[in-house]
């Protein structure tokens, strides 16, 4: 009898483990599969102003359904402490032998049109360990990102240089005469202790108001 009950404790506690795993398994499927290296790029993010600039139609971003932000804490968190929506887009998702870890964009505002990238690395049973912002642009500033196959994460800044100033002119009909390296560091994603500043924040400069300009002269 003993045995009959262990027996049906045993099955009980396979299929529970199961079900969360398949939850967790469903989760890392709402992101494509990518391999390591992964980078992203100067190039792409510098397309993506130019197109802006040119005023290029914006495709549709697929967002992350919200029953799966309990697996991004600090998105569910932003979520709750700021009133203007999250917009998580997956964008990838990576494998270690002993981590998993996603990338997705998010975006309020300003960041809705222009991407915020984040990295969120979790162990093999699922376990959340951390999340950084390594990569993005916005009209000012944009950083590059390569991630090596031990999750490190190679941040490269640069400031946009316009051929017409940005901050009085604005970005449509703007063109980027190049980019210009700020600052260059790495930080390892799988570790939960964050440096001060390693992380990248997506605040552009902001434009002049025409009315404020007339009204200082």
């Amino acid at each position: 009898m003993k045995k009959v009950i262990l027996l049906i404790v045993a099955v009980f506690v396979t299929l529970a483990a199961q079900a969360q795993d398949t939850t967790f398994q469903g989760f890392l499927q709402q992101f494509p599969k990518a391999t390591l290296p992964y980078s992203l790029s100067e190039a792409e993010l510098q397309g993506q102003l130019e197109s802006r600039a040119a005023n290029a139609p914006v495709e549709k971003a697929k967002r992350l359904a919200w029953e799966y932000y309990e697996f991004l804490p600090t998105l569910e968190d932003n979520a709750r402490e700021n009133r203007m929506p999250v917009y998580p887009e997956p964008i990838a998702a990576l494998e270690t032998p002993n981590h998993y870890a996603v990338i997705y964009n998010t975006g309020r505002n300003f960041a809705h049109q222009y991407k915020t990238y984040n990295i969120t690395v979790f162990d093999k049973a699922g376990n959340f360990v951390a999340t950084r912002c390594i990569a993005g642009v916005n009209p000012t500033s944009l950083a590059a990102a390569t991630i090596d196959e031990n999750l490190e994460v190679t941040i490269k800044e640069y400031s946009v240089n316009w051929s017409k100033d940005y901050i009085t002119n604005g970005i449509e009909g703007n063109s980027i005469l190049g980019l210009v390296p700020t600052t260059t560091r790495t930080v390892k994603a799988t570790s939960a202790v964050k440096i001060e500043g390693e992380e990248w924040e997506n605040v552009p400069a902001k434009p002049e108001n025409p009315a404020t300009m007339v009204q200082a002269k």
